[in-house]
């Protein structure tokens, strides 16, 4: 009854308009939050999870789960979830010790330390890893363990792995394979340290991203248990007045390593 009382032009302006309309409600709204997942520990077969809301970590984990085709189950200890974003200081640390290798470059052994250092960090902390648990008994029965997840977020479903890494005051980063109950201390026997590497304790970086103190010297020994695929790392250490920062920083900056 309408259309006869228009013109043949108003009524394709009309037709046209409730088009459109019906087209803009048709699309779904934008997700919340958008899980890229590494769930057989391997970027290569990355798959994306949309949440058109956000979503909590439980059923992220839970979602995740189901497109792992390896039969193992996840290394729980070595899965992390990371934002996309780099690490802020990453890049001002890797200038520091490009710098700190000129600077010492007529010791060579020391020199090259600083630069394989950097060269490591810039070549395998690529995000921002988040301090949450990924097991996922631990984020279905604990609240506190099972975030809101609202944004962009990198999801890893790790691999045990077999090594563990000491990078640090030696000359550069090594892989040793990982032997259950071998202390720090036991481990720095099948490396090199620097004249300047510190000689009572270690920061040992389990695989969750937990950082720890291990006691190495004689009077100070003790075991610890460390985990495949944690790193071990062999502070400088009276080279210069703010060696102490360096190191924190360094450490800092290894948190954020994922398998």
């Amino acid at each position: 009854m309408f259309c006869s009382f228009i013109t043949p032009a108003t009524r394709h302006r009309v037709c046209y308009t409730l088009a459109s309309l019906c087209l803009f409600i048709s699309i779904p709204s934008l997700a919340q939050s958008v899980i890229t997942l590494n769930a057989n520990g391997s970027s290569a077969t990355a798959v994306t999870l949309h949440y058109t809301d956000p979503v909590r970590l439980a059923q992220v984990v839970s979602d995740s789960l189901k497109q792992r085709t390896m039969t193992d189950i996840p290394f729980w200890l070595g899965s992390s979830l990371s934002s996309p974003t780099e690490p802020k200081n990453k890049q001002a640390l890797i200038t520091q010790l490009t710098q700190l290798s000129q600077q010492y470059r007529d010791d060579t052994v020391v020199s090259d330390s600083f630069a394989n250092t950097g060269q490591w960090l810039q070549q395998h902390i690529h995000h921002q890893r988040l301090p949450v648990s990924i097991d996922i008994d631990k984020v279905r029965l604990n609240k506190a363990d099972n975030p809101l997840l609202n944004g962009n977020y990198l999801l890893q479903l790790a691999n045990r792995p077999t090594s563990v890494i000491v990078i640090g005051a030696i000359e550069k980063p090594q892989t040793i394979k990982w032997q259950p109950r071998m202390s720090a201390k036991e481990y720095l026997a099948q490396v090199t340290p620097l004249s300047i590497a510190a000689n009572s304790e270690v920061t040992v970086i389990q695989p969750d991203g937990v950082m720890q103190q291990h006691s190495i010297a004689y009077w100070n020994n003790h075991h610890n248990d460390i985990a495949p695929g944690a790193i071990i790392y062999l502070g400088y250490h009276s080279l210069f007045d703010d060696y102490s920062d360096l190191n924190h920083a360094i450490s800092s900056m290894l948190i954020n390593r994922t398998l």
